[in-house]
């Protein structure tokens, strides 16, 4: 298969999958596709759904490490995401 072919092929299925992902299965589901395709399957990933080569290198980490994660549940890191209201100064947006 064709370089363009490859890249038509993963955007295909990535256009009918994205509605259901959220920010974690994303990066799970390039990364997987990336090793699927072994050498510059990253790049043409990539190419292909317009997601950052280092997504999808940090969904591969997950990968590797995906026996060590005890919450599959979570979708960020600890400590990803918004602070909490309470917890910043509402006058001058610093951290209490």
């Amino acid at each position: 298969m064709s370089k363009a072919g490859i890249v038509e092929a993963i955007k295909t299925k990535y256009e009918c999958f994205s509605p259901y992902l959220n920010e974690k299965t994303r990066r799970i589901w390039a990364a997987i596709e990336a090793q699927a395709w072994g050498r510059g399957g990253v790049s043409q990933v990539s190419l292909a759904t317009g997601l950052s080569r280092t997504t999808i290198y940090v969904g591969l980490k997950e990968l590797e490490n995906q026996n060590k994660s005890a919450n599959l549940e979570q979708i960020r890191s600890p400590g990803g995401g918004r602070k909490l209201v309470e917890e910043i100064d509402l006058s001058t947006g610093q951290k209490l």
